[in-house]
């Protein structure tokens, strides 16, 4: 810490000012923080493999809409993965939930075709708007699906994610 004090003419500060800080002093800390990270092999800070555990690898994976790679190399690989679709999936969803009321509602703001009663015009906006409106509903199966896959491999693959401790055999005994 160092602590400059000098009064505003350039010379010694003479005490005018309390504690020595005033018009021309100053206060600069110095402080300096360095951290490291030693990692080794299998160690608790080392990288998990699969692409699942590590997204962001391979394909250019930054964006918050990219899935991660499908590698599988273990059941925390299956469920990222299972929780990554199921949010894409519920966030697309959304979306194009969203734009296909917005393009019915520009649909039913375009002019109209000559002869063409406005509830004609409302019933083609309609008709136009309910395939984007299904692509909502298929996504939200999607997003469905992909719950109902990591629980379906809890409950297919529980013995082998935490086997069950084999029963101990007794000893033959008359």
């Amino acid at each position: 810490m160092s602590v400059n004090t000098t009064s505003p003419n350039g010379g010694p500060n003479n005490g005018n000012t309390r504690n020595g800080f005033g018009s021309g002093a100053t206060f600069a800390p110095g402080i300096s923080i360095n951290v490291s990270k030693n990692t080794t092999a299998g160690g608790a800070g080392a990288p998990k493999p699969g692409a699942a555990a590590n997204p962001g690898t391979g394909v250019d994976r930054t964006s918050a809409l990219a899935l991660p790679e499908p590698a599988f190399y273990s059941a925390a690989d299956v469920r990222s993965y299972c929780e990554a679709l199921r949010a894409f999936a519920s966030y697309s969803a959304i979306e194009v939930q969203v734009a296909a009321e917005i393009l019915k509602a520009a649909l039913e703001q375009a002019p109209s075709i000559p002869g063409d009663h406005a509830f004609q015009k409302k019933m083609r906006a309609r008709a136009v708007a309910k395939k984007l409106a299904k692509a909502a509903d298929a996504l939200t199966d999607a997003a469905k699906d992909a719950a109902a896959t990591w629980a379906a491999f809890q409950r297919e693959y529980a013995d082998v994610m935490t086997p069950r401790p084999a029963p101990q055999q007794r000893p033959f005994q008359f």
